[in-house]
């Protein structure tokens, strides 16, 4: 198999994975509703003991979420990272510090996502060994950004700590209807 093919297998797989992986996202988002929910209504009738219940399966589920979202995210990092090599055929990208991210993330996909550690795992191995043929076991440091990057990245992380915000804050409004 060809370097090219072998990117276009990879580009696949990672697509495939987030697919999956969207999928137990939402499954977790509707639980964690269906929680706040019954969280609300035990508050309404005066059962704290089973609201002490609904909100710490609430905070576990939130945090399996942010766990799902950081797998995600490198996942589409990568994702990227081959789409410019496709695109432009410099494989300068540096795949190898994406390999290592998704290798450290193997733990968390086989305790959270047991159903796809086994594409995960195929998944880490094509990258692995793109960067490894591509750049002969090279090790580049972390994501490098330029200036306009920088900002770009913190527009969007003030953007989302503020829809996070609100988030927490209508959750926290509707806990505490009576």
């Amino acid at each position: 198999m060809g370097l090219r093919a072998k990117f276009l297998d990879a580009y696949r797989r990672i697509e495939k994975t987030r697919r999956k992986l969207e999928v137990y996202m939402a499954r977790a988002e509707q639980k964690r509703e269906e929680l706040m929910n019954k969280l609300i209504e035990a508050q309404k009738n005066g059962d704290e003991l089973r609201a002490k219940v609904y909100a710490s399966e609430i905070a576990n589920l939130k945090r399996i979420i942010k766990s799902m979202l950081m797998i995600d995210v490198k996942l589409e990092q990568a994702s990227l990272k081959i789409q410019s090599v496709l695109t432009i055929g410099d494989a300068a990208f540096a795949l190898k510090p994406i390999a290592n991210d998704l290798k450290n993330l193997m733990g968390v996909v086989k305790q959270l996502i047991p159903n796809i550690e086994e594409e995960f795992e195929e998944l880490v191995n094509v990258i692995d060994d793109l960067a490894e043929s591509e750049f002969g076991g090279e090790i580049f440091a972390d994501v490098y950004l330029d200036t306009d990057a920088a900002k770009i990245l913190e527009e969007a992380q003030a953007i989302a700590q503020q829809k996070l915000k609100e988030s927490i804050g209508l959750a926290n409004a509707e806990g505490y209807k009576a």
